[in-house]
């Protein structure tokens, strides 16, 4: 089963209006009675209960981010937290006052609170997220000048993973669809959410367990082939049943019927020759095939005598001549169909040799006029270059074609060298061949298709500054590592293009290093939290997992790790807060290693900088 930790919290935001004097318009730092600048800070108080006990839930650990900061705290006995000096964000004129609001990250952590739990029946999810907006209200009534002591609340609602849902999918004649694709859809808490995925057996059964206690779902099936799809005929409610049956409870889901459909649009398939092919002249025919048969209409019936100027594809259809011999031209060409209308054929007359041409098909397949039968409209097939983009070619000439580059990266002191996650300059360098006249450089980003970089190249040296090499680009917490790739071709003295060189791919291939580290008493006896600063972005998986520490300690002080939690960026750094406790007042001559750590790219630790003695 593929499981998607999608949040499920019921949010409630209090809304209250604060009186502000002398606010004209929109702002994210008002004016004081005073006439200075002012940034409103308040304070987020907030509840968590299980949703069908009401009971609240302690140990929580509830994380928040704004401005690429993270602060975290633990909800107490009662299941409430609070965060204190909390931007405000923006505030926005209402009549003679001000509403104050912010839009924030809010993370739940229930991990530490389910490994405590011996009853596998009562645990949560290990993961809750939410964006959540919050508007404020001064603490002080009356008061236009308080921007510093505002409050905003809010109600997080979770529930226990002890529901296992089960069903049966059968065709038309009720005969079992094995293989069939299942999917949990939340219907309650976040309607049209997938919540998780599964296949039916040999006998069109599936189960999913795990799922959240009382809510509503819907599960919907297609087969394999997706030629046939269908639902539950209606919602199904989960029991709460932790309130009557303290025991897991199985809930059987009504049998799913699964019906001939056609709800997937068209895409192009093949495309002969394929963009940047060197192909003869002679009698050459440009040909699409589609993923299914296309519906004819006025706009798409074409043939070998349909003139241009009749409002059909044809008049939307540009194919060029782009060599260097002579200047740019228009090229006569006709079309026609299959009999089963799944293949488009484009015959252009008049080509010669040693020449560059484009097709540019994009508006005929940006129109939204290409359709299956069933009304779906053609989409973009990313794997092909030439359906939404426009397809390049060339025509075999006289002149002798040179080899493929052979391409490596340039590493040269102070300009090109190993990129860390920030990126940077990057050199590529390729072997020289007398018969070439220029060369193409094309590059991906993170996988993307590869798109021209640089053309008409004549040196065997290319450099850019590339952006920071992980996903999503530029973020101050990013989630995965990224990579740009490349990869050259040479180009004959007719204008031909070689196929493409071997790719180089560029990563992020510096280790990290631990920069800092401070400990501070965690309260209580002999507790303490080591915040650990590195020099960049971590793998989470790795970061949280107490085992990638160590302590080497001389004395006789034990010391035993119970947490780590990755904060992210923070102060300018990549922070980890470690829990420790000991069996003594901590000593000194004693030094913390965090040798397991990786960063996103899977880089180790540096060799150098992976330990801190106290």
């Amino acid at each position: 089963m593929v499981k998607h930790y999608l949040s499920l919290l019921k949010l409630i935001v209090l809304i209250v209006i604060v009186s502000m004097a002398g606010c004209s318009k929109n702002s994210s730092t008002p004016l004081s009675p005073s006439g200075q600048t002012t940034q409103p800070k308040g304070t987020i108080t907030g509840l968590i209960r299980n949703w069908v006990t009401n009971e609240p839930v302690p140990l929580a650990k509830v994380s928040i981010g704004y401005d690429g900061t993270v602060q975290s705290t633990t909800s107490d006995s009662a299941g409430q937290f609070s965060f204190s000096g909390v931007p405000a964000g923006q505030y926005q004129v209402a009549g003679a006052g001000a509403i104050f609001s912010g839009s924030y990250t809010v993370t739940i952590s229930m991990a530490k609170y389910n490994s405590s739990q011996k009853d596998s029946t009562k645990k949560y999810r290990d993961y809750y997220y939410r964006t959540a907006t919050i508007s404020f209200t001064s603490l002080i009534k009356g008061d236009s000048s308080a921007v510093d002591d505002m409050v905003g609340a809010m109600l997080l609602n979770i529930s226990y993973l002890n529901t296992t849902v089960k069903g049966e999918v059968v065709n038309q004649n009720m005969e079992p669809v094995s293989g069939a694709l299942v999917s949990l859809w939340d219907e309650s808490v976040n309607p049209g959410v997938v919540m998780a995925q599964t296949s039916t057996a040999a006998d069109g059964s599936y189960q999913f367990i795990n799922v959240d206690n009382g809510l509503t779902v819907n599960i919907k099936s297609i087969s394999s082939d997706g030629s046939l799809q269908g639902q539950l005929p209606g919602n199904l409610t989960l029991p709460p049943n932790v309130t009557t049956d303290p025991l897991r409870v199985e809930v059987s889901a009504e049998r799913i019927m699964l019906v001939p459909s056609d709800d997937t649009s068209p895409f192009v398939i093949g495309i002969s020759p394929e963009n940047n092919f060197d192909i003869s002249p002679t009698n050459l025919q440009i040909v699409y095939t589609f993923s299914e048969p296309i519906k004819q209409t006025v706009y798409t019936e074409v043939d070998a005598s349909t003139p241009i100027g009749n409002h059909t594809m044809l008049d939307d259809i540009v194919l060029n001549f782009v060599g260097m011999k002579k200047t740019d031209a228009a090229v006569n060409f006709s079309m026609q169909w299959d009999p089963t209308h799944s293949q488009l054929t484009i015959s252009p007359q008049g080509l010669v040799g040693s020449a560059r041409y484009s097709l540019d098909m994009t508006t005929v397949f940006n129109s939204g006029k290409i359709t299956d039968a069933a009304g779906n409209v053609l989409v973009n097939n990313p794997q092909i270059i030439g359906d939404f983009e426009v397809l390049n070619f060339t025509t075999s000439g006289g002149s002798p074609m040179p080899a493929v580059p052979a391409v490596s990266r340039r590493y040269v002191p102070g300009y090109f060298g190993n990129l860390d996650y920030d990126g940077g300059a990057v050199g590529l360098e390729w072997s020289y061949d007398v018969n070439a006249r220029s060369y193409n450089v094309y590059r991906s980003v993170n996988g993307s298709p590869y798109q021209l970089d640089a053309n008409d190249v004549y040196a065997i040296q290319f450099s850019e500054n590339i952006g920071s090499l992980v996903v999503p680009l530029g973020a101050t917490n990013p989630l995965s590592a990224g990579s740009v790739s490349y990869k050259v071709t040479a180009v004959s003295k007719d204008l031909v293009e070689t196929q493409a060189s071997a790719v180089v791919t560029v990563t992020d291939n510096v280790n990290p290093r631990l920069l800092n580290a401070t400990v501070a008493p965690a309260g209580g006896t002999n507790n303490w939290i080591y915040t650990l600063s590195f020099s960049e972005p971590l793998d989470v998986s790795e970061a949280e997992k107490v085992s990638s520490y160590s302590i080497v300690n001389t004395g006789t002080v034990t010391f035993t790790k119970t947490a780590a939690n990755y904060v992210g960026y923070s102060g300018g750094n990549y922070v980890v807060e470690l829990s420790v406790t000991t069996s003594a007042a901590l000593p000194v001559g004693y030094t913390i290693d965090a040798v397991g750590v990786i960063d996103l790219a899977g880089n180790a630790m540096d060799q150098t900088a992976h330990s801190y003695t106290f």
